[in-house]
């Protein structure tokens, strides 16, 4: 958007000293800096930064990043192309190098142990200038390292899951931002993470590690590489799913997007092809040298807080956490866990468990496993109440074992213990929901709403459902939801609503996609067809039947009218 600044604050201003003008800068023009922490980029780039290294930072990065690889002792120099963005940046951090301009205009002849495009390469090239191919602004990045020094670099992919299922049409007139489109062809721009490594590789570095990032390059929350990804028969399968899910939940929730993005990349992990689909490539490269350079650490998965500092990874020997939260973050009475769960528990999970046998009607079967998932949860409860992170697991987060459920993935835990019957009602409603706004088929297709469905579902695992249970799990439901996105009071009360509100022909609650709301309302349209036949078979029904009974009545009054109606009357009477 267009940078407007107080001419007077700006004149009363003292001058900057660690800010230059490489030439190019865009004078009435910003970037936005993103003000959001990102706790896997700051963990891995930091590792690689270290005192009296130099390190140069292209492009528009968190504010958090650049301060981290101050505070370590590095010598930063930070590019930006916007001049209100780098006048700002270098009164935020005066120990840092601020250069505002193109990227095709500094000088890189002397060289840098650690170059920093966590951004990518889209907002290096400047409107006031020659427009640089994109293999050439990568080739520039690779030169500008020294040797025995590292590269990281995001690469956005045209063809991930966050393009696909975009649904913004006229940004290219609305938004500034928009005045180069990212998505058009360009001279050597890798639409692969084989051609990004090719590309690297050819321009003289090393490649250490490449990273799948999800859900979007600008803030990945899950990064897969290593042995994990594209491996279908690893272990780790369902709970990558699940990780997904909930990342992809929290990056589009209330965004309008032709389809869920949660799908594509559902059937991605099935077929081994989420690098195919991931939002972009995060790889680190060095350049040869005499010296040993410091190397980033290599791991399977990394799964970070796109808000804050928790990051964790995945072992050989479990989840093992790399950064721990900075203090207890309790929300609406529930407490962040600090201690992931384990990936390996199991490789089926509940839901898809049960939808499989909804698909099939066997009621039987699925009045078992119900069964046993409730008696799973009285297991974990005590006097009637049941804590920790089964007490808010999802049926999509646990999966069967030999020895009974298991947590797969859980976020939340209660700071007092909830009743097993709410916790029951919950996980089940919320599955209900995910029938019903899913489009899933079921035993009950004529079930008036979630709650009726949640009831017969409470019912299989032998129990009632009161409406105070049923109020009170959809009350735990929102405290969730509230603590996870920071709903407000008015938000909460629409959404307390809107989930109250949930029956056949709704439209997913969380994440709005063309197609979902497309298919709702064909339901819609389809149950209002189906009712207006039977309307109108009724009406004959009906009419049928008066008709068969006036000409009864006409029968029997002129049967009366005779003398032999008559005497049976009599009879009768008799």
């Amino acid at each position: 958007m267009p940078d407007r600044p107080d001419m007077a604050a700006a004149l009363a201003a003292a001058p900057l000293t660690n800010l230059f003008r490489v030439g190019g800068e865009m004078f009435a023009w910003s970037d936005e800096l993103d003000g959001r922490r990102n706790a896997l980029l700051t963990h891995l780039i930091v590792a690689l930064a270290g005192p009296g290294r130099t390190v140069l930072v292209a492009g528009p990065h968190p504010d958090h990043l650049v301060a981290a690889l101050a505070a370590g002792g590095a010598e930063v120099t930070w590019l930006l192309r916007s001049l209100g963005d780098a006048e700002r940046a270098a009164r935020r951090h005066p120990t840092i190098t601020v250069r505002a301009g193109a990227f095709g205009k500094i000088d890189l002849t002397a060289g840098y142990d650690l170059v920093v495009a966590a951004d990518g390469i889209h907002r290096l090239n400047s409107a006031e200038g020659d427009q640089v191919p994109a293999g050439e602004l990568i080739d520039r990045l690779a030169s500008a390292v020294r040797p025995d020094g590292a590269l990281v670099l995001m690469h956005d992919n045209l063809l991930g899951a966050h393009h696909t299922v975009r649904l913004d049409p006229g940004r290219r007139l609305r938004d500034d931002a928009a005045w180069y489109p990212a998505d058009e062809p360009s001279a050597g721009n890798p639409a692969a993470r084989a051609q990004l490594t090719a590309r690297l590789a050819d321009a003289g570095l090393v490649v250490d590690v490449a990273y799948a990032a999800f859900p979007e390059p600008t803030a990945p929350a899950v990064l897969i590489g290593g042995d994990a990804l594209g491996d279908v028969t690893s272990p780790l399968r369902p709970w990558l799913r699940t990780v997904l899910t909930q990342a992809y939940t929290t990056a589009f929730r209330g965004r309008a997007v032709v389809s869920d993005p949660r799908r594509l990349i559902s059937r991605a992990l099935r077929a081994g092809a989420e690098d195919t689909v991931a939002g972009g490539w995060l790889v680190v490269a060095h350049a040869p040298g005499d010296a040993p350079a410091a190397r980033t650490e290599r791991h399977d998965v990394l799964v970070g807080d796109v808000n804050g500092a928790f990051t964790w990874t995945v072992t050989a020997d479990g989840p093992k956490v790399l950064v721990p939260h900075e203090s207890p973050l309790e929300r609406d009475g529930l407490r962040r866990l600090d201690v992931p769960a384990d990936p390996a528990a199991g490789a089926l999970v509940l839901e898809d468990r049960l939808l499989e046998l909804c698909a099939a009607a066997d009621v039987r079967s699925l009045r078992r496993e119900i069964s046993q998932y409730e008696s799973w949860l009285s297991a974990q409860a005590r006097d009637g109440l049941v804590g920790g992170p089964a007490a808010l697991a999802d049926l999509s987060s646990l999966v069967i074992t030999p020895a009974g459920c298991a947590v797969l993935a859980a976020r939340w835990e209660p700071v007092e213990p909830v009743p097993v019957a709410v916790a029951l009602a919950r996980g089940l409603w919320q599955f209900a929901v995910r029938l019903i706004t899913w489009a899933r088929p079921h035993p009950w297709p004529i079930t008036a709403s979630a709650a009726d469905l949640a009831a017969i579902l409470v019912g299989m695992a032998g129990r009632s459902l009161a409406d105070g249970e049923l109020r009170a799990a959809v009350d735990l439901q929102m405290l969730i939801d509230t603590a996870e996105f920071g709903l407000s009071p008015s938000e909460r009360q629409a959404y307390r609503l809107e989930l109250l509100a949930v029956q056949p022909g709704t439209a997913p609650v969380d994440v709005a996609g063309y197609r979902e709301l497309i298919e709702a309302l064909w339901r819609q349209r389809y149950q209002a067809s189906h009712l207006l036949a039977m309307m109108e078979w009724t009406e004959r029904i009906i009419e049928s039947r008066d008709a068969a009974l006036s000409r009864m009545d006409w029968e029997l009054q002129l049967l009366r009218r005779g003398w032999g109606g008559r005497g049976l009357m009599l009879a009768k009477r008799a």
